[in-house]
């Protein structure tokens, strides 16, 4: 089994990726904002043994290129993840598993829909894409009121503290990991992505771009996966997506927060295997 961390170009624009060889079907994994696709590393290893993980830092994120004038949108990031998997398939590959943890599960059921059979079967982890963003929220992004909030969003307490807000119980999490990300939440170019984010957020709602009406044609397992101690999405929400994504199973961890790949890396792990493998 291999390691291969590089880098790739997509849409023009670099990416930071990792293609963990192995036996088995391909998996990709996407993360959330102010993440990378380190958030996966503690189920990566666990996962590996049964199938080739394939990991993307979205645009904007992570080690990957940061563009502050990029037209961000559901539509740019469908094609570059699109992109990203066409051109990491083999020979006689079927087409990939997916898990999407907040707003990276947003993006797989844009790119479902936008470019219908690029997976076989999704699992949506404390999804992003069903509440209803009020338009003033682009108003953080005016240039005056986006300085102080850089540098609010940047300090060690409120970083620390929106961070550890995360987890139902952030010391279950490994506490290397948990510096990692949590030093990878502070980068202070990703926090302008954020804020074009926030700007552009109307070409990224579900709804607003009509793409959320479609969801229920989507045609291909989806397994839905919360914390019921979600501070950042409540746990309501998942009902929700599963009303909205017809066929769709739910479980709900207990006693966990926003992120159950890092707060239960082995049931996680578990559950998301055998939904993927019919076990």
């Amino acid at each position: 089994m291999t390691d291969n961390h590089g880098t790739i170009v997509l849409g023009g624009h670099r990416h930071r990726y990792l293609d963990k060889g192995g036996v088995g079907p391909t998996l990709f994994l996407l993360h959330g904002i102010s993440c990378s696709f380190d958030f996966f590393e503690q189920v990566i290893p666990l996962l590996s043994g049964s199938f080739r993980i394939l990991a993307l830092d979205l645009l904007g994120f992570g080690g990957s290129d940061k563009p502050a004038k990029a037209p961000y949108s559901l539509k740019l990031y469908s094609s570059l993840i699109a992109e990203f998997l066409e051109k990491k398939r083999k020979p006689g590959d079927s087409e990939p598993f997916g898990v999407g943890h907040s707003m990276g599960g947003k993006y797989l059921l844009a790119t479902e829909v936008l470019y219908p059979g690029t997976f076989s079967k999704l699992v949506l982890s404390n999804t992003d894409g069903f509440l209803n963003v009020p338009g003033w929220i682009r108003g953080i992004s005016l240039p005056g009121i986006k300085q102080v909030l850089k540098k609010v969003f940047t300090s060690q307490s409120v970083t620390s503290k929106a961070f550890k807000t995360a987890f139902h119980d952030h010391q279950r999490v490994n506490a290397g990991s948990y510096q990692k990300n949590l030093a990878i939440s502070r980068d202070k170019d990703a926090i302008e992505t954020v804020m074009a984010l926030n700007r552009n957020f109307r070409h990224l709602d579900l709804s607003r771009t009509g793409l959320r009406s479609q969801l229920k044609h989507l045609d291909l397992p989806v397994l839905i996966l919360w914390g019921d101690h979600d501070q950042y999405i409540s746990p309501s929400v998942a009902r929700t997506v599963q009303e909205e994504i017809s066929g769709s199973k739910l479980y709900i961890f207990n006693d966990c927060g926003h992120a159950p790949m890092l707060e239960y890396p082995e049931p996680f792990s578990r559950t998301v295997t055998r939904f993927f493998l019919d076990e």
